[in-house]
């Protein structure tokens, strides 16, 4: 079933007024009709079960049928720390990551980082997120927080119970299954730190391993891009945290 995404301000008693772009999708692309049903979501709301009651030039109002709590909405807290990327990478780990199950993404920047933070990419990654909530079937939207320096960064980890870095540098290859298994995770705040193409200075991978919350893990012998990075990392941990 079709899910569109809308303001909590769009409910009206028993019914739903569909404006501007998710309008246009219902109408103009999908052509839905009146009595077609759809369901509708707002951040972190149950699904609306709806009718299509009244389709005019400017906005489709649509009848509650019911609602029902969203069981595809992460019951982990995981956060991703991924170093600012290049080009549009950003865009797809947030994606994915959002398919995955992650709740919080938190950009940074490092010395090795060569892109620069585009503030003009917010509203689209805003879009990409809700179309992966779609397609996922979560109603919480990936939360994405203003990028930071590194020092900021670091004191950011610090309210995690455990925060897992791929550090490939100078950590032995081995199950990573097993290591993180055997740390008491469930019901844990858990981040994981990934750096951008250029990975971190000697200095700053040193500063990270000295918090006494950090796991340092390797994963294997194939060195993995920033964003195959992130999102593995994310594929282990959700399996670990019983997610899958």
């Amino acid at each position: 079933m079709k899910r569109f995404f809308i303001s909590e301000s769009n409910i009206i008693d028993n019914t739903i007024l569909l404006e501007g772009e998710e309008y246009n999708h219902l109408s103009k692309v999908l052509r839905l009709r009146v009595n077609d049903e759809v369901e509708c979501f707002f951040d972190n709301s149950p699904v609306y079960n709806c009718k299509i009651i009244e389709i005019t030039k400017n906005y489709a109002k649509l009848e509650i049928l019911y609602s029902y709590v969203c069981s595809q909405n992460p019951t982990t807290n995981i956060t991703l720390f991924q170093g600012l990327p290049k080009q549009d990478k950003l865009e797809t780990i947030c994606q994915k990551i959002t398919e995955l199950g992650v709740k919080k993404i938190v950009p940074f920047v490092s010395s090795f980082c060569v892109a620069k933070e585009n503030v003009n990419k917010i509203e689209r990654l805003s879009k990409i997120i809700v179309s992966a909530c779609k397609q996922c079937g979560r109603t919480s939207l990936l939360e994405v927080e203003k990028t930071k320096n590194f020092i900021e960064m670091l004191n950011c980890l610090q309210n995690y119970h455990y925060v897992i870095f791929a550090n490939e540098i100078d950590e032995k290859t081995q199950n990573i299954l097993n290591k993180l298994t055997k740390l008491n995770m469930q019901g844990k705040a858990v981040a994981y730190i990934i750096g951008s193409e250029g990975g971190f200075s000697k200095e700053e991978a040193e500063k990270i391993k000295a918090l006494k919350n950090v796991v340092t893990i390797n994963l294997g012998k194939r060195i993995l891009r920033t964003e195959t990075a992130s999102v593995a990392i994310a594929s282990i941990l959700q399996l670990v945290l019983g997610e899958f």
